[in-house]
């Protein structure tokens, strides 16, 4: 388990394909990392009720997922090239 204060954003993906890819590069290295999935059509407590008003339709499903990949800061350069960034 990474901490907050110990580990480093490797990199945002829109795509689960790539975030599986980088993901295999890592274990493939032994860098251990941690995965945050995140849900943009949710609503935000900034625009609240968003979805609500304007709706999903006509819109890509895949589209809505974003992947942050995270890894500690002492493997973040190994990670880097590990996972060709």
């Amino acid at each position: 388990m990474l901490c907050v204060f110990t580990c480093r954003e490797l990199t945002v993906c829109t795509c689960l394909r790539q975030s599986d890819a980088i993901c295999a590069a890592l274990d493939a290295a032994h860098i251990p990392y941690q995965v945050k999935a995140r849900n943009r059509s949710s609503p935000s407590p900034l625009a609240m009720g968003g979805r609500e008003r304007a709706g999903t339709f006509g819109q890509n499903p895949a589209d809505f997922w974003t992947y942050t990949i995270y890894v500690h800061r002492r493997d973040w350069e190994q990670a880097r090239a590990a996972a060709h960034l």
